[in-house]
């Protein structure tokens, strides 16, 4: 989670603290262990090399809409299809509705996300402004594909 806070430092307003390491650890910890959120680590060439986490109850849409709450690739394990396959799998693994935003500043974020939901929906996907204002949302539903 460090590794993903540091990645994040660079296009959101993350602070290192005192400690040495980035948030609240009380908060990060919630990722983990918060009932509406399953974990995945992934794996490549048999060593971890990043994470995601789906919360059933998006962020923005709520009860019956699943998101991206969290999703990290190790940078030496990127542009490989990693991600996408880790996106894929999950998006298999839940069938519905999905809401995946980014920051308006994290433009990697945006072009990854825009790519894998585009060729997964073939095309059959809604982009919108984030209602805080802070970036992008793809909308879709697994089973209209």
């Amino acid at each position: 989670m460090q590794l993903y806070l540091y990645d994040f430092a660079a296009i959101d307003d993350w602070s290192i603290g005192d400690d040495g390491l980035y948030g609240n650890a009380q908060v990060i910890e919630g990722f983990w262990t918060d009932p509406r959120m399953t974990s995945y680590l992934v794996h490549a060439d048999g060593a971890l090399a990043g994470f995601a986490l789906v919360r059933d109850g998006a962020y923005f849409a709520g009860d019956g809409t699943r998101d991206i709450s969290e999703f990290f690739v190790l940078r030496r394990h990127r542009r490989q299809g990693i991600g996408a396959e880790v996106a894929r799998r999950m998006f298999d693994a839940f069938p519905g509705k999905w809401e995946v935003t980014q920051l308006t500043r994290n433009v990697e974020a945006q072009t990854f996300w825009r790519r894998v939901i585009g060729e997964y929906t073939r095309g059959r996907y809604v982009e919108q402004p984030r209602p805080d204002g802070r970036g992008v949302m793809q909308r879709f539903d697994t089973r209209c594909r």
